[in-house]
């Protein structure tokens, strides 16, 4: 029991980061019916701005959360800016330019960070207690308090205020709500850049345990596209269960509560949620049957 605790912790962890980041691509989806790749590269980018500005330039940690977070809106909120002009555009195509922004924002980021692997300081500061058998760090308790705490404001947002009303109506019927004179691209571009910010703090987050790597951040991303897809890229209390589910698997399979198993089990879990994820998106739900692809 002890073990499933640690495990079980260790996994919740996980998920919630998973969960924010699908968070961010069912509010992209929604708004421009697009499957958002570029937040692993956004995630790189805030994480990496976040580390530059606090273990180079002494920056203060509060200051340099916030212009990670504005940075990463800013880099998504371009997208969006790039998904107006290419409105016409099949969206497998622009699915794919979004993925091209992530390959060159990990080449950016693997050219200005150093050659070692580092980690950022984390936001919550360094204390953390024993329990079952695993250290539960300050940085973990914070990490579940903000996800959740960013998820329920931004679920609120979507359902409670104009600016949601005006957004479901978007994605209801785009032409029907120009036609009423909602703003579309100041809406879209205003999403793209909420699903940035999400995409930045969770690198941040995730960053300080898993190490600054482009290639973990971009399992990271995989693993949340899984939990959008659980949820048809339009549900988003789905879509943050299911990264929540992928993370509690990942840390119950790689925790060893089954026993001893081969390396990489864990990960062979999570890819088999995901490819019934995918299957089911492409068989059920036939707007998302590029994904199968």
């Amino acid at each position: 029991m002890a073990l499933f605790v640690s495990a079980l912790i260790i996994g919740v962890f996980l998920g919630t980061i998973y969960g924010l980041m699908a968070f961010g691509m069912v509010a992209s989806y929604r708004i421009s019916r697009v499957v958002n790749l570029g937040q692993a590269g956004v995630a790189a980018l805030g994480a990496t701005v976040y580390y530059w500005m606090t273990a180079q330039w002494g920056a203060p940690v509060i200051v340099s959360l916030i212009a990670a977070i504005a940075v990463a809106a800013l880099v998504g909120g371009f997208m969006g800016w790039c998904n107006l002009l290419m409105a016409d555009w099949p969206k497998g195509f622009v699915m794919i330019f979004t993925l091209c922004v992530t390959l060159l924002l990990f080449a950016y980021v693997d050219h200005i960070l150093p050659p070692t692997t580092i980690a950022p300081v984390s936001p919550f500061g360094t204390g953390g207690f024993n329990f079952a058998l695993t250290f539960v760090a300050a940085h973990q308790i914070g990490t579940f308090a903000v996800t959740l705490r960013v998820v329920s404001a931004a679920t609120a947002l979507i359902r409670y205020t104009r600016f949601g009303l005006f957004v479901r109506a978007i994605y209801d019927d785009p032409a029907g709500a120009a036609t009423l004179g909602i703003p579309l691209s100041i809406y879209v571009i205003g999403v793209w850049a909420m699903a940035g910010g999400m995409g930045g703090l969770a690198g941040i987050l995730i960053s300080n345990r898993t190490l600054l790597d482009t290639v973990l951040l971009l399992f990271v991303s995989v693993y949340a596209l899984a939990g959008a897809v659980l949820g048809g890229l339009e549900s988003f209390a789905l879509a943050f269960g299911g990264g929540v589910l992928l993370g509690t698997t990942e840390g119950i399979l790689g925790g060893g509560v089954l026993g001893q198993m081969p390396p990489g089990t864990e990960a062979l879990g999570t890819v088999v949620i995901m490819a019934i994820a995918v299957f089911y998106a492409g068989t059920k739900r036939r707007h998302l049957a590029h994904l199968q692809t």
